[in-house]
């Protein structure tokens, strides 16, 4: 401990000699007042007010956060630490000083504080390695940058450190070196000279020059009797390295009187330590008190700026804040009247639209009507052209050109007819009028009646109609027969129209059955001319037309439209694969319910009507003259006798005044209408059936019809199996009634 307390204490006065000379910092004169003050009360060894001082200092420069006087605060504390034996404490103190000192520009204290952070390892616990590594540097960063006597005392702690590890060869090289500065300098201006001539004896008596050796331990007791501050200290140092000495060279008798000589001071050094104990303990304590308060500084000063930061903050949120609610309060000024003047606008929009809307509905109206009309006005006529050309052809005596001649009559009337019938049901199907109505059915019956109702188009182009069935289907299905009907029909018509000399099959695939439901596939399938490319996407729309117009193909186009509107109300979807040439094929997936009437293995067949005469007397209330003759002529083609009224008027009479075993009424008829008509007949008559005849579209006036008292209706124009039917569903057959 002795070599480094001298050393140290000339080492810690150079930093106000540097300081005021080449300051390279902002210099404070109440810190260095306090620093200077401090350096003088650890001299006089009043350590408790220079460690007071020194932390006094340490607060007002971090305060001021001034890097370079925390250093030298901390620097102080350190150094007076490490001589009141409070190693734990110094290393701290001297690792902050560390610290700041690398944050200054300068570093000029750098240096001292590697000194004294070495001092303070070689003498804790004798970390000799460490202490190296810290000299060293200090040398390193001292050489050629301070005054040459500050130099001096670095180099002389390295030297003694290498000594002591017994790595004599280095600690040669920089005594060298030391010797050539010791050279240079005045014998009356150097400072620690006795450290020199130490380690000069210890370097001698290691390499066996005795009388070297004696001659510089001789030297360095001559010096530490002047140097009588550090006395007892010294002796120490000096008394064991010369008994080293006496005892390499076995001159056991000095060496003994030298070690005993060692063991009175170090009682003496004991002795002075335990006088300064209380001290020691006093300012260890004044330590702990001033690292409290610094701590509380820190924190204090940490909290005042993370108020005031805070307080910053709460500003900067508070008037941005302000400024969006600034700019909320405009925005939503401006939503505001932007939102009141588009209200404004939809209130007008709407009117504008409420009045659209109703004439839209008006405009739908009067189509609606307009197509009823027109498709009554056009029955009506068609009823008569079809009647009569069906009753001419039924007589044997026309020549082969009349019956051509007919043929082509009824084919125009039956195509004409089917063209009505198919803007009707267009016009149905948008306005959404129609109901899907499932009813028990037996499906192969009614594909094997569609197909047969093709026979005649069929062979007129010389296709052959063929139908594949899943035998695994139930009998009875639960389907709308109509929709279904209609949607085979319209696209076989179309693989008909489309395809001659070919093929056209009619498949009905069970895809999937369970105990109560099943999925079928229905598929038609033509080798006709295909669909081309560039069509493809048109066809579902109406009045579209494969080809151009001047292909001769007949049609008008509606028959895919109205098969993909039903199908998406059968939530089905119609598909098509095609290629031009080769053929097409439309298919579309029903999801359907087995009906809950008796399913068995026997397929039920379609009752055979008779054909045989009927023997009924009807009443035919009907005012065009054609119709007239035609429906008489019709009933006496079944064997049926019939009475005409031109109106309403007549029928009652004639109803008043004779028993008729049925009556056909028409509906609008000048003077007296059929509904009315109807009504005052029920007054009297209950039970004779009553059918209405119609041009209008049935579900139009079914309700009215059937509350006015009528049993049935039916569409003109009128064939012969039809009225045949609806005449035998309302009337009993007996044996009296047939011829």
């Amino acid at each position: 401990m002795g070599k480094n307390i001298v050393f140290i204490s000339i080492f810690i006065l150079s930093p106000f000699i540097y300081s005021q000379n080449d300051l390279g910092y902002k210099k404070v004169d109440s810190l260095d007042v306090l620093l200077k003050n401090s350096q003088e009360l650890r001299l006089e060894n009043n350590m408790y007010e220079a460690l007071e001082l020194a932390f006094k200092a340490a607060t007002y420069a971090n305060e001021l956060n001034h890097n370079h006087y925390l250093s030298h605060a901390y620097f102080t504390m350190g150094t007076i630490q490490y001589e009141i034996i409070d190693y734990e404490n110094a290393k701290t103190q001297m690792l902050k000083a560390l610290k700041y000192s690398e944050k200054t520009k300068s570093k000029k204290l750098l240096p001292y504080i590697l000194q004294g952070l070495a001092n303070i390892y070689y003498d804790d616990n004798g970390d000799y390695q460490n202490a190296l590594v810290y000299y060293k540097k200090g040398v390193e960063l001292a050489k050629n940058k301070v005054h040459i006597n500050n130099y001096q005392i670095p180099l002389y702690n390295l030297i003694w450190t290498y000594m002591d590890l017994d790595r004599f060869d280095e600690a040669t090289y920089y005594l060298k070196e030391a010797d050539s500065i010791d050279r240079l300098i005045a014998d009356s201006i150097q400072l620690g000279k006795s450290s020199l001539y130490l380690l000069r004896a210890r370097n001698f008596a290691y390499q066996g020059d005795i009388a070297n050796a004696k001659e510089n331990f001789e030297k360095t007791f001559k010096l530490l009797q002047e140097e009588d501050k550090y006395w007892l200290k010294g002796k120490s140092y000096f008394y064991r390295y010369r008994s080293e000495m006496y005892q390499k060279i076995k001159d056991y008798p000095n060496a003994i009187n030298d070690l005993k000589e060692l063991q009175k001071n170090e009682y003496k050094l004991f002795e002075n330590a335990r006088v300064k104990d209380q001290e020691i303990t006093k300012t260890k304590f004044k330590v702990d008190e001033y690292e409290r308060e610094i701590d509380a500084a820190k924190r204090e000063k940490i909290l005042l700026l993370n108020i005031d930061k805070n307080n910053k903050v709460i500003i900067y949120i508070s008037f941005i804040c302000l400024l969006l609610l600034i700019g909320m309060v405009f925005f939503y000024y401006r939503g505001y009247q932007s939102k009141k003047k588009s209200s404004d606008m939809l209130s007008i929009k709407n009117i504008e639209l409420n009045k659209a809307k109703s004439a839209a509905e008006k405009l739908s109206k009067i189509k609606s009507q307009f197509i009823s009309m027109i498709s009554h006005e056009l029955r009506t006529p068609l009823y008569g052209v079809i009647g009569i050309s069906s009753l001419l052809l039924e007589n044997n005596k026309n020549s082969k050109h009349d019956k051509e001649l007919l043929n082509s009559l009824k084919f125009s009337a039956d195509y004409l007819l089917n063209l009505v019938n198919k803007v009707l049901k267009i016009s149905k199907i948008d306005s959404e009028k129609t109901e899907l109505v499932q009813t028990p059915t037996n499906l192969l019956s009614l594909v094997k009646n569609i197909l047969h109702s093709f026979e005649y188009q069929s062979k007129e182009k010389q296709n052959e109609l063929l139908l594949e069935y899943n035998h695994s289907i139930p009998n009875l299905i639960d389907l709308d027969s109509l929709w279904v009907s209609e949607i085979l029909i319209n696209l076989i018509g179309n693989a008909i129209k489309f395809t001659e000399k070919g093929k056209i099959w009619l498949r009905v695939i069970l895809k999937y059955i369970d105990s109560k439901r099943v999925k079928i596939q229905f598929e038609v399938e033509d080798t006709g001319i295909g669909i081309p490319e560039d069509q493809k996407e048109y066809i579902f729309e109406e009045f579209s037309q494969i080809g151009s117009v001047y292909d001769n193909k007949q049609g008008t186009g509606l028959g895919l439209s109205i098969v993909k509107n039903l199908l998406q109300r059968m939530d089905s979807t119609i598909h098509f694969e095609s290629s031009t040439n080769t053929g097409s094929k439309f298919y579309f997936v029903l999801h359907l319910k087995i009906s809950d009437a008796l399913n068995n293995n026997s397929i039920e067949g379609t009752k055979v009507e008779t054909t045989e005469s009927l023997n009924f007397n009807i009443l035919v209330a009907e005012d065009n003259k054609i119709n007239q003759l035609v429906t008489k002529n019709l009933l006496k083609s079944i064997g049926c006798s019939c009475c005409v009224a031109e109106n309403g008027s007549d029928a009652l009479e004639l109803a008043k005044q004779q028993p008729f075993d049925l009556i056909l009424m028409d509906i609008n008829m000048p003077v007296l209408d059929g509904l009315t008509a109807t009504k005052k007949i029920r007054k009297f008559d209950k039970s004779t059936p009553i059918i209405a005849l119609t041009a209008s579209e049935l579900t139009e006036v079914e309700v009215e019809c059937l509350n006015a008292g009528m049993n049935d209706l039916i569409n003109k124009p009128l064939n012969k199996i039809d009225l045949r039917k609806a005449i035998l569903r309302h009337l009993k057959i007996n044996n009296q009634h047939i011829k």
